[in-house]
């Protein structure tokens, strides 16, 4: 499956992007609540297992940056992100293996650190990388060892180690169309999904509580038997400097 590189006009783009999720929310939010039943269904088709290892291109825009580009190649239980300018050298490249902590390698500055989640690529925090390739990939944010249960108010809940969010879906196909941070007091991060094809999502757009955001725009999604995941740099480790 692959999409149109449109990257040649980014203000069009991101009217598109903009209007897009709009338009999904305002249908929505006059959809009736789902059933039990509904959910029941939603639940066994989208958490299938994926049909192979994804390998994906992203338009990336950031408040600072609107021409970066992400990409995602899995192997198994491993992966790798990386963010690069749009014809120019690698920014970061996270690696992980597994449901345990992944290995952010800051290219610019030429430094590693461990990073559980993906809060230093998109300012996102909370959700394991494992859980964010189904997501992307058009399934349900949970793996192993992750609990789903129905809400009475149409959404389904997972609850993962450190981490719990709502999940809202929408039949014909069934597709995730938003995941928000549950958290006491309300506030906490939310993902919006729209212009799908099937399940997969083709424009995602992540938010914290304080204001910071990204956007993905889906350009090409490939799934492979097997991909060979590139050797990691060799850095020593990030010095953290306390701003306390």
């Amino acid at each position: 499956m692959g999409r149109a590189d449109i990257s040649t006009n980014p203000a069009g783009l991101f009217a598109a992007v903009l209007i897009a999720l709009v338009v999904l929310t305002g249908c929505r939010s006059v959809a009736p609540p789902l059933g039990a039943a509904d959910l029941e269904a939603a639940q066994l088709r989208l958490n299938r297992p994926l049909p192979g290892n994804p390998a994906a291109l992203y338009h990336l825009r950031v408040p600072s940056s609107g021409g970066l580009r992400l990409s995602l190649l899995t192997s198994g239980g491993a992966g790798r992100l990386t963010v690069s300018e749009p014809f120019g050298s690698a920014l970061s490249l996270t690696a992980w293996t597994g449901v345990g902590p992944s290995t952010f390698f800051d290219l610019r500055q030429g430094c590693r650190l461990e990073a559980a989640d993906l809060e230093q690529i998109l300012g996102i925090a909370v959700m394991p990388l494992p859980q964010a390739v189904r997501l992307l990939g058009g399934r349900l944010p949970a793996t192993d060892g992750d609990r789903i249960s129905i809400r009475s108010d149409g959404r389904l809940l997972i609850e993962g180690a450190g981490w719990k969010a709502l999940v809202e879906v929408e039949p014909d196909p069934w597709r995730v169309m938003s995941v928000a941070e549950e958290k006491a007091g309300g506030g906490g991060w939310t993902i919006e999904l729209g212009d799908h094809t099937a399940s997969v999502p083709g424009v995602v757009r992540v938010q914290r509580e304080n204001g910071r955001w990204a956007e993905l725009e889906l350009v090409q999604l490939e799934w492979n038997t097997a991909n060979e995941l590139p050797p990691l740099p060799e850095m020593s480790a990030c010095v953290m400097v306390n701003q306390g």
